[in-house]
């Protein structure tokens, strides 16, 4: 009885001792917490059927490393986590919008298909669970064109204070009216409807402005139907009220010229509404929202594709998503998705950028003591047991991104 008595106190002394042990490590690490002058969560669409949910801590003083995930207080892990949506086959996402009237819901739509139709849906960011979904078919006018009815569906959306609206990017393009509430489909806007928009072109984005009275979207110039792009770009704004009711009506229209290598995908205005932030793949491009004029153009690092650009709450940063090549642990390159901060004033991005992919990709990293339990049990930090299955690493590719960001005050 004594023997066992011991034993149960030595057992009990090991693990206060390593509890002790973790607290005294996650103190020391919460003490050097980064600060910045915007934080919040960044929601990033990606491949594998989820949304990565990332807390950020922006600091642009800091020229090397100006967006950080910061870690726990009692946990070696840091605020990077994921909302499953469903199999990658058909959940695969490139669109992602915070409800403009309630910031913890998250709209999605879907980007692959294995068969001619496209999911909708909504997600609760308060407990990273998927809500509800519909699926619609594709309408008989990209049946007919053939070419996009199980990729390249939808990427852009914008949305009003009743509707969410997922843009189409494929061939040919259309604007879906939701029904936030309910999900149903209430009108299907063909761009073909307009006669004064483009004919030849190669995808379509697109957002809301953000009082909700216009839509902006983007058309890629092309040699033919989805052919190859020009460079050419038709910057357009679309009446909001019209659109809410199945019509396109045309507010003002631009066009730019760059090289043919440019091709646009997501935007954001900045919540003036004075500018608009346009993901160019290989440049970052700002544009007056009166005029639709061009008035930065920032190139990317070289190698990395950007693909949208999210505003600070004061308009002068952008976050914007890339795809960066990276060497995975078998030797071949493959694509991460990470998010850079760029400064529009000085038309640069700062420092490097941050994945928002790879730790829950890497398949077994260690994240110290206090996971271990978690280990055991096929758990990893994305407390999503699916993924301790993964290939080490595979194209982790992201496309849009949405948030909530708050400025210091």
């Amino acid at each position: 009885m004594a023997k066992k008595l011991f034993s149960s106190k030595i057992v009990m002394v090991t693990v206060f001792a390593v509890f002790a042990v973790i607290l005294t490590i996650s103190a020391i690490s919460y003490g050097n917490k980064p600060t910045g002058d915007y934080a919040g969560r960044i929601f990033v669409a990606g491949h594998g059927g989820h949304i990565a949910d990332a807390n950020v801590v922006i600091d642009p003083s800091d020229n090397e490393n100006p967006i950080k995930i910061p870690k726990y207080a009692v946990w070696t892990g840091n605020k990077l986590h994921m909302i499953q949506l469903g199999p990658a086959s058909d959940h695969a996402i490139h669109d992602v919008r915070v409800d403009s009237e309630d910031p913890d819901t998250i709209f999605w739509s879907t980007y692959l298909s294995p068969k001619p139709y496209v999911i909708v849906g909504k997600a609760d960011s308060k407990t990273n669970k998927w809500i509800a979904e519909k699926r619609y078919d594709l309408p008989k006018e990209v049946l007919e064109f053939g070419a996009t009815t199980k990729k390249t569906l939808y990427c852009g959306s914008g949305q009003s204070a009743k509707y969410y609206m997922p843009i189409f990017m494929g061939y040919p393009g259309f604007i879906d009216v939701i029904d936030k509430e309910t999900l149903d489909l209430k009108h299907r806007v063909m761009l073909a409807d307009n006669p004064d928009l483009p004919v030849n072109y190669k995808f379509t984005h697109g957002v809301n402005s953000p009082d909700n009275k216009h839509m902006y979207i983007v058309m890629n110039d092309a040699d033919k139907p989805h052919g190859s792009p020009s460079g050419k770009q038709h910057f357009i704004v679309l009446d909001m009220a019209a659109l809410e009711k199945g019509e396109l009506k045309i507010v003002k229209r631009s066009t730019a010229d760059f090289p043919s290598g440019t091709i646009t995908f997501r935007a954001d205005y900045t919540p003036d509404g004075k500018y608009i932030f346009q993901s160019a793949r290989t440049r970052a491009l700002v544009l007056d929202a009166e005029t639709l004029k061009v008035v930065s153009d920032t190139p990317v690092p070289e190698g990395m594709e950007t693909h949208d650009v999210m505003s600070t709450p004061d308009g002068k940063y952008g976050i914007a998503s890339f795809r960066v090549p990276i060497e995975g642990n078998d030797g071949k390159v493959v694509k991460d998705g990470q998010i850079a901060l760029l400064d529009v004033e000085n038309d640069r991005f700062i420092g490097n950028p941050v994945s928002t992919c790879r730790q829950c990709h890497e398949k077994n990293e260690k994240h110290g003591p206090l996971t271990w339990g978690f280990d055991a049990v096929g758990c990893t930090r994305c407390h999503q047991d699916v993924r301790s299955s993964m290939d080490v690493m595979g194209n982790n590719v992201l496309c849009g991104i949405d948030g909530v960001l708050t400025t210091k005050k």
